[in-house]
């Protein structure tokens, strides 16, 4: 064998070696399956015998299948999933009222921009773009105007290692790490996600940029130069990709200050600064205060955001690092790492920023060390205080307080405002992780867009009625992903509003394939995030339906647009929701002063407002109690505590209370609202209204979801249509247990006896409520008040004589009169030594004298 033919051979091998343990990085291990064939096939054209030419051609033979195989991998990590879902009339006007923002418009991505849109013709003019983008005071103390991208080269003063500065704006670089910073510029979000894809792309891995900036060169697979200085990018916000035209004019400072993001290792490096100010524009201009890097990331890219809270309990530090690092090492995911509020002294002692995002350039792990290393985006940054410029011996710890963990590749140069930190460094210090996960690791996705409009009255927080609600059902066992973004708005996240933007969540639950009423029982209840976009995962299981509810606290007043997405990689229904029962009836009243009568442990319970349902047939209903303001809105802030009971009855007034009556309730009494669900038998039922304290005034109303054959109507108040009488009747003192008192009606009347206790006791004597026409052994007991074959109740159970028809020969001479009794069978044992009360009330047609 000749020493060239080893020598190919060797190399090829090493190649061979790359691409086998590089699978997971599925572009290194194509160019390595590539060079190795290359290499073998140079060493066949060498081969001196039959053999090894057979050999040799076997060994390209199976390196060619080896790349087809990476090939369709690296197409698998770049080809993101599509909705093909055909949009609504009502879903195209949203995407469209999404294309006006902050005094632009940014129309759908439908084709690639035109060769002759960068041309510049002869007598032509470079392409200004209009209105300029605002800055912020700190910038317009030192602004020099805007100026095209040579002219700005000229003016930089940044310490650039010796080398002398460019004086010609590029788009690539030959060699050196790209080293992206900010200066005089407040978006530490937007550099922290430029800063972290870039690196992904230096480590051979996705470009997650690729083809979103143009113009474009195909054939050299690289962004070029615009001739008329016109850029045009493709950027993911408001459902949809979209097209951001922009100009090239950058702005600059008359005292050498930056104040756009440029590459310190080689400043004339112009696509940084101009996916900033594409996305600047889209955010309002380059006084944008900064949001955080996860939604930054999700614009520029398209790649699916999450946000990590690292100080909540749920989060596993070891069940995290294994799922990032194999994504990391696949170049699948991007990270980014946001501090929250750290005082002064805090920030001096730890070498960190309050409330600001770094990016995440590599993570590693070696004997059970795991470490993250860490860019401050700002120019003249701090490092953290616990980290070593140089890479330490692995047992060498320079600080007690702050041990320093042995990085890995110790070969490597650090960027400047670059530290390796480990893992429980990053759980302490740092506040949010966010992760942006390549939407290619997903073959479906499916989209809804939709329009939630919020009065100035936030919705009750345990209600979901007014709720957008989407269904999923997968085809087999998979990981669902569900994501959900809030459109921007012009005027959301400026530095006036950065507290006023409100918070949204998303809200799993299981075995429902139709809209959900109440708050409780989610399978997964998601945190509120103040950022435009929230996720949802969650393992699904096949055949089985799962509601999925959008929750908000504090969004602003008005209407908002949302795009809501699925991701998984098996066929699944995705749909919005609908209600189970088919018919909703809504009723409007009132507690007023003559039926506000409190709780079920009040006297008065049974003068609250009730109503009469009836049902034909088996099936689930659901009654839906709210508080309502003076505008006509639902109340969420009000102080009212209600509670909602569905009773067994005749289909009218409940007048004594029985708990067996009791089919179903809203369980406590909460504020402003209350819910019951429940699926009940044909038949009659009556439905009472209540607030917690007496006295309580307010309209409410009440919802009701059935089918088409069930009714609810409100019955009459307690005694409507009759004289209400109260006579001042004694109360029984210790040692009584019986008094009477006299009838005496004018002409036939139909009255009602009502007996209710005046106050609570906590051991409740037995009582009997009864009219008899005369005393003594001859008396007749024309009514009383025993029900289930009980003659003494509870005075809490309420004492009734319903409609008994008196007439005036009733109390003639002769017939002893007419008496109305009230017996005592035992006084309660809490309750000696005192006289018990109880409120009797009559309801007639006409006067009666007692």
């Amino acid at each position: 064998m000749s020493a060239r033919r080893a020598e190919l051979e060797a190399r090829a091998r090493d190649a061979e070696k790359t691409a086998a343990s590089k699978l997971s990085h599925a572009s290194a291990a194509l160019n390595a399956a590539i060079d190795s064939v290359e290499l073998y096939m140079q060493a066949l054209r060498l081969a001196d015998t039959p053999a090894e030419r057979k050999r040799l051609d076997a060994k390209c033979k199976e390196l060619l299948h080896t790349a087809e195989q990476l090939k369709l991998a690296v197409d698998r990590t770049t080809v993101h999933p599509v909705s093909t879902r055909k949009l609504t009339t009502r879903e195209q006007i949203i995407i469209l009222e999404g294309s006006k923002l902050n005094g632009f418009v940014f129309k759908p991505w439908t084709q690639l921009p035109l060769k002759d849109e960068f041309e510049l013709n002869d007598g032509q003019l470079l392409f200004s773009d209009s209105p300029v983008l605002s800055l912020s005071d700190a910038q317009r103390e030192v602004f020099d105007g805007w100026k095209r991208p040579k002219e700005a080269l000229k003016l930089l003063n940044l310490d650039v290692n010796g080398q002398d500065l460019p004086t010609e704006p590029t788009m690539t670089v030959e060699q050196g790490k790209v080293d992206l910073i900010q200066d005089l510029t407040s978006d530490c979000s937007v550099v922290a996600s430029l800063c972290a894809g870039s690196a992904c792309i230096e480590r051979g891995l996705v470009k997650v940029c690729d083809t979103c900036l143009y113009p474009y060169d195909e054939k050299k697979q690289t962004v070029v130069l615009s001739p008329n200085g016109k850029y045009i990018l493709k950027l993911y916000f408001n459902g949809c990709w979209r097209r951001v035209e922009i100009d090239d004019l950058l702005p600059t400072s008359t005292k050498g200050r930056v104040l756009y993001v440029v590459d310190r290792s080689h400043p004339g490096l112009l696509w940084p600064a101009l996916l900033e100010k594409a996305y600047l524009k889209v955010r309002g201009g380059y006084d944008f205060p900064g949001s955080n890097s996860g939604t930054d990331l999700g614009v520029l890219t398209g790649w699916i955001p999450q946000q990590v809270f690292l100080h909540d309990s749920d989060v596993e530090p070891e069940a995290l690092w294994t799922e990032l690092s194999r994504a990391f090492e696949s170049g699948q995911i991007l990270l980014t790492l946001g501090t929250g509020k750290l005082s002064r002294r805090e920030q001096k002692q730890l070498g960190l920023a309050a409330e600001h995002d770094y990016a995440v350039l590599d993570m590693k792990e070696s004997n059970g060390f795991r470490e993250m290393l860490i860019k401050n985006p700002w120019a003249d940054g701090d490092v953290w205080k616990g980290a070593s410029r140089k890479k330490p011996h692995p047992h060498h710890h320079e600080d007690e307080h702050y041990p320093v963990l042995p990085p890995m590749n110790d070969s490597d140069e650090m960027l400047p405002g670059s530290f390796w930190m480990n893992l429980d460094s990053i759980f302490q210090h740092y506040e949010n992780l966010y992760i942006n996960w390549n939407p290619a690791i997903f073959c479906n996705r499916y989209d809804h867009h939709f329009s939630w409009t919020l009065s100035q009255r936030q919705p009750l927080s345990h209600i979901l009625d007014n709720h957008p609600q989407f269904t999923v059902r997968a085809a087999a066992n998979s990981e669902m992903w569900v994501l959900l973004n809030r459109h921007f708005r012009t005027g959301d996240y400026t530095r006036a509003n950065s507290s006023k933007n409100g918070y949204i969540s998303l809200y799993l639950y299981d075995q429902s394939a139709y809209r959900v009423l109440s708050s409780s029982g989610p399978r997964i209840r998601g945190p509120f995030v103040d950022s435009p976009n929230t996720i949802l995962k969650f393992e699904a299981v096949a055949g089985r339906s799962y509601t999925v509810v959008v929750v908000q606290q504090d969004l602003p007043a008005g209407k908002h647009n949302f795009t809501i997405s699925l991701f998984s990689n098996v066929e699944a229904a995705f749909q919005e929701a609908v209600s189970q029962m088919a018919r909703k009836q809504s009723l409007t009243a009132a507690w007023t002063r003559a039926c506000a009568g409190g709780s079920s442990d009040s006297p008065t319970f049974l003068i609250n407002p009730q109503f009469r349902i009836k049902l034909d047939t088996e099936q689930k209903v659901a009654a839906l109690l709210k508080v309502i303001g003076p505008d006509g809105t639902p109340s969420p802030t009000s102080d009212i505590h209600v509670k909602l009971h569905i009773m067994a009855s005749d289909g009218n007034r409940i007048r004594r209370l029985r708990l067996r009556d009791t089919v179903a309730h809203s369980g406590d009494y909460q504020r402003a609202s209350a819910i019951v669900e429940k699926v009940l038998s044909p038949g009659l039922y009556t439905a009472i209204c209540s607030t917690f304290e007496e006295k309580e005034l307010s309209t409410f109303s009440l919802d009701f979801y059935s089918d088409s054959t069930a009714t609810i109507t409100q019955l009459p108040s307690e005694g409507s249509g009759r004289l209400k009488i109260t006579p001042p009747l004694p109360g029984l003192e210790p040692g009584r247990n019986r008094y009477l008192a006299p009838i005496t009606v004018a002409r036939l009347n139909k009255v009602t006896f009502v007996g209710r206790q005046l106050q609570r006791w906590p051991t409740s004597s037995l009582f009997k409520l009864s009219v008899e026409q005369g005393q003594g052994p001859y008396k007749t007991v024309l009514a009383d008040s025993g029900i289930d074959e009980s003659d003494f109740l509870p005075i809490s159970t309420g004492l009734l004589i319903e409609d008994l028809n008196l007439l005036p020969s009733m109390h003639a001479p002769g017939t002893g009169g007419l008496w109305l009794v009230l017996e005592r069978l035992a006084q309660g044992t809490e309750n000696r030594g005192e006289a018990e009360k109880v409120n009797i009330t009559l309801y007639a047609e006409d006067a009666i004298d007692m």
